[in-house]
């Protein structure tokens, strides 16, 4: 295997995506999957994620598998009341200068799958493991099949659970949350006043269930968040009828994943590495960023390509411009579980303060996401 300047870890979007921000370096991704391919049902793509895609070219390509919800709907899942109607439309597209987008998460992957073969300095080699990465001098080196090789630049975007992480920082393995997600995709159900177009947020003590629609077949993605050994169908006995009814049409259907996140570095680099994504600063996911995150990751990265010859120059500005933010974003995502998983009196306050909040100052409560 010739080894060219750099090497991705990672095939997924934050891989792909990255492979974007280098122009016409010549980069090889390696994946441990057999195929090239990504789990998981739905993911909101915000403004900050769709000027992050169009830094790197590949806006166009995406944009036409995305759905385009007409308002998030903010719901007290006890009683079934909506608190908070924010629209999507054109007054939320001028305010944050690009619009809101929902897709199915294999959508997107595909599609940067597609935009990345169409880039002739980049390669893809899946069934590819990655192992034993170590700084050496001026080279980074690692094992592939039992056999030794060495690159002068590596980027690991290797996920939440990355060996590399682990391996080059100590202290560093993902912190269970103590939730669970549960996650499913199915057809879509018609539920009394619940509009199932929309991006539905629904607050529960302990925990809380989102869903919109994804894919041009417009199924429902849901994602039902409970604390650990516990299940949708008996955590949210007590909700309301509507929400019920979410999550009967789900059935037995729901894949779980532990609520992991990493805990915040003093760094993201060391030597020619440079961790990004999920490997470098994955959150809980309860504010819809973790792939915008990514994909932030790598406009940032493209731009500080474009003010050095250095990429080792290049990889450290990257992490210092972009640690503050996924840092902030992290402690908010925990910060928000709490809030949607309020029980007893802080929770009528919670639902009375998002009642009463005009729409100018719930808007400024979001501008640190999505004006970015």
């Amino acid at each position: 295997m010739d080894i060219p300047h750099v090497i991705i870890v990672g095939a997924g979007i934050a891989g792909l995506s990255a492979a974007l921000a280098f122009g016409r370096h010549e980069i090889r991704i390696l994946e441990k999957a057999p195929a090239f391919s990504e789990i998981g049902a739905g993911l909101q793509i915000g403004p900050n994620a769709v000027r992050a895609l169009q830094k790197l070219g590949a806006w166009d390509a995406v944009e036409p598998m995305t759905s385009k919800p007409p308002e998030i709907h903010i719901w007290d899942g006890l009683s079934g009341v909506v608190l908070k109607r924010l629209k999507l439309g054109r007054t939320f597209e001028e305010r944050f200068g690009a619009p809101y987008r929902v897709a199915h998460r294999a959508d997107l992957h595909s599609t940067l799958l597609a935009v990345v073969g169409a880039c002739r300095n980049i390669s893809c080699e899946s069934n590819t493991n990655v192992e034993d990465v170590a700084i050496q001098l001026d080279n980074v080196t690692f094992k592939i099949r039992e056999k030794l090789f060495s690159s002068p630049y590596l980027v690991a975007t290797d996920g939440v659970q990355s060996r590399i992480r682990q391996t080059l920082f100590q202290h560093s393995a993902a912190v269970n949350s103590g939730h669970v997600l549960h996650r499913t995709l199915v057809d879509m159900p018609t539920v009394p006043h619940v509009d199932m177009n929309c991006v539905n947020l629904w607050m529960y003590p302990g925990g809380h269930v989102v869903h919109y629609p994804v894919g041009h077949n417009a199924r429902l993605n849901i994602v039902a968040v409970t604390p650990e050994n516990a299940n949708p169908q008996s955590h949210f006995a007590n909700a309301a009828e509507n929400l019920h009814l979410v999550l009967n049409a789900a059935q037995a259907t729901f894949s779980s994943w532990p609520g992991l996140y990493a805990p915040p570095l003093h760094s993201w680099t060391k030597g020619g590495v440079l961790l990004l994504g999920d490997a470098a600063h994955a959150a809980l996911p309860y504010l819809a960023q973790g792939a915008a995150m990514a994909i932030e990751d790598a406009a940032c990265l493209a731009d500080s390509l474009k003010s050095t010859s250095s990429l080792k120059h290049a990889f450290a500005e990257t992490a210092m411009r972009r640690m503050p933010r996924t840092t902030y974003l992290q402690q908010a995502s925990i910060d928000a579980g709490r809030k949607y998983h309020m029980q007893g009196l802080a929770r009528q306050a919670r639902n009375a303060a998002i009642r009463l909040m005009p729409m100018a100052a719930f808007h400024s409560q979001i501008n640190w996401i999505y004006k970015h």
